[in-house]
């Protein structure tokens, strides 16, 4: 059994699943940030799960080699999304309610509490297969008391603030981790139907309006559903009912 290191306070190291291969990095760095960089530089490859030593909050980035094309590989971020609503479910209390926003938002109770990002190569093309992708995970789970005025976020909150007090870093990545293998796999022997059920079923918004993202913009609307691509289906007034792009959403990033 992995025994608690100093600088990782009272907690165990994460066991992952044996298709992934766990890469630490120091408290207080993103891991999606290592990952990406090490990815693009191609000295790492798929299964390779970067995870932040920080206990306040998860941070952890898996590295991905799609043999699809960049608008179906996209969809990953959706995948990792529907697989931290089932990993946080198995673990905490269950009238605690999760939902997603678009592109990539995870609201705990209604408040962001944390968010799925998705990262390719630049030049890569809607139709051409990723060398590289980095699907990464960020969510609260601590108050981050080193913040100024850290409890006046009336648009944020953490897991623990919403009653998930049993819920610590390495739990969560061990859970993500697993569900995140299953979703992957659903997907790829599946399609994309089973996810785009999840992820539709825990929309934000129930009818009310919402402000999403959509590259430098930001909106306001009605989330609507979702189309077989993974697209997002959005009213942003009387007969308008705009598509947001999936694939706009992924990063791009220089080698």
């Amino acid at each position: 059994m992995t025994l608690p290191s100093e600088q990782d306070g009272l907690l165990a190291d994460p066991l992952f699943p044996p298709l992934l291969k766990g890469r630490s990095v120091p408290p207080g760095v993103a891991a999606r940030s290592v990952a990406v960089a090490d990815a693009a530089a191609r000295r790492v490859g798929a299964g390779d799960l970067y995870w932040s030593r920080s206990e306040d909050r998860l941070s952890m980035a898996v590295v991905l080699e799609p043999d699809v094309p960049l608008a179906r590989a996209a969809q990953v971020q959706h995948v990792l999304m529907v697989a931290f609503g089932d990993a946080f479910g198995a673990i905490s209390p269950p009238e605690i309610g999760i939902h997603y926003r678009w592109p990539g938002d995870i609201l705990v109770n209604g408040a962001k509490a944390g968010e799925v990002a998705a990262f390719a190569p630049a030049g890569c093309g809607a139709g051409d297969e990723p060398s590289w992708m980095v699907a990464a995970l960020d969510v609260n789970i601590t108050l981050d008391l080193s913040l100024p005025d850290p409890g006046e976020r009336m648009d944020s909150t953490t897991l623990h603030e919403e009653g998930a007090g049993e819920v610590d870093r390495t739990r969560l990545a061990e859970s993500v981790s697993r569900h995140f293998l299953t979703w992957i796999d659903t997907w790829t022997h599946d399609g994309f139907r089973p996810v785009h059920e999840n992820w539709v079923g825990r929309m934000a918004g129930d009818g009310k309006p919402v402000t999403v993202r959509d590259g430098a913009r930001m909106l306001t609307g009605r989330m609507t559903g979702m189309d077989e691509d993974g697209n997002l289906l959005f009213s942003a007034g009387v007969g308008q009912a705009p598509g947001l792009s999936l694939l706009d959403s992924v990063h791009r990033v220089q080698p």
